[in-house]
């Protein structure tokens, strides 16, 4: 794993992994990191006071490849969930060791109602209750939700979105953290699926159907922070291209509809995330490139940075 700071140097840490590392989650501070790979295993590293990142836990996760894994804000306590290939997710909590310093993580609960594969997976924001999302290869998205937050093995299914039949089935999800929105999230598959909580009828609806790209599947999907905007962005990684989606308020009920939609052309985006603030976008793919996005004052996303790894120190280490 390569990381960038202030300088033009990069930093190669090694993750320890025996075969590729598929997902890398912060926590919501920045100074925890959680690692899982194919190898079945997680790691858990600690930003220590000198700057570097120390590895203070690992541990066996699943029976197949780790695909995705999410931190719980900490008002709920040290909890990380986890998703594989093995058609399970998990919640794990942190406990201290009186006997050791490293501490020990346990299975609270294992969710075993996917069909398939379980390719992404992450809790919904904290004003929401403690809720966790799962999309699987069966092309269903589980909402799960503990509804005692003092008996964490239990986690009752609170909703089951079918929305894919074919292709790859559901590859990544999103949550708005909209604190006036009703529980809202996006699903990418086929193509990008927005879903709403409706409490007059006390279920997920589909709000709006993105259009599909092009040529495959959309492969991450990232709903931006907002901040006091009165409209919302969603963005979609989808393999040669980088959409985003712009959702307003329409003027009757004041549900959500498309407004605009921007194509940026890049070489290849598998991954993409907002900053805090929902105003700078970042995007991944192979080649150890990262682009930054920043709208102008017209409302269109210009390239505004590029970060380079290092692959050199990469291979080397291989």
């Amino acid at each position: 794993m390569t990381f960038s700071g202030s300088s033009t140097t990069t930093k190669v840490l090694s993750s320890a992994h025996q075969d590729y590392v598929h997902h890398i989650a912060f926590d919501i501070y920045g100074r925890r990191m959680a690692t899982c790979s194919g190898d079945r295993f997680v790691r858990v590293w600690d930003l220590t006071d000198d700057g570097m990142w120390s590895l203070v836990a690992r541990w066996q996760a699943h029976k197949g490849s780790v695909t995705m894994l999410s931190w719980a804000h900490p008002e709920f306590g040290s909890l990380l969930a986890t998703c594989g290939s093995d058609h399970e997710a998990k919640i794990w909590e942190e406990h201290i060791n009186l006997t050791s310093a490293a501490p020990i993580w346990t299975t609270k609960t294992q969710l075993t109602d996917a069909r398939k594969a379980v390719s992404c997976l992450e809790f919904a924001p904290r004003h929401w209750g403690l809720k966790l999302a799962t999309g699987s290869a069966d092309g269903s998205v589980r909402i799960y939700e503990a509804v005692d937050v003092m008996n964490l093995a239990q986690w009752p299914i609170s909703a089951t979105l079918q929305c894919f039949e074919e292709g790859l089935g559901v590859t990544c999800l999103s949550w708005s953290n909209g604190r006036f929105e009703p529980p809202t999230l996006v699903v990418g598959g086929a193509h990008p699926i927005v879903y709403r909580y409706s409490e007059s009828s006390r279920q997920y609806n589909q709000l709006i159907a993105l259009p599909p790209p092009p040529i495959g599947d959309v492969l991450d999907v990232a709903w931006a922070p907002n901040v006091g905007r009165r409209y919302h962005y969603i963005a979609a990684a989808e393999g040669q291209q980088l959409r985003i989606f712009k959702l307003m308020r329409n003027g009757q009920g004041g549900e959500l509809e498309l407004v605009s939609t921007q194509t940026l052309e890049v070489s290849n985006a598998w991954r993409c995330q907002w900053n805090i603030t929902g105003t700078v976008l970042a995007s991944s793919g192979d080649l150890g490139l990262v682009q930054l996005w920043k709208s102008d004052f017209e409302g269109n996303f210009k390239c505004v940075s590029k970060i380079q790894g290092d692959l050199s120190q990469v291979a080397a280490g291989a």
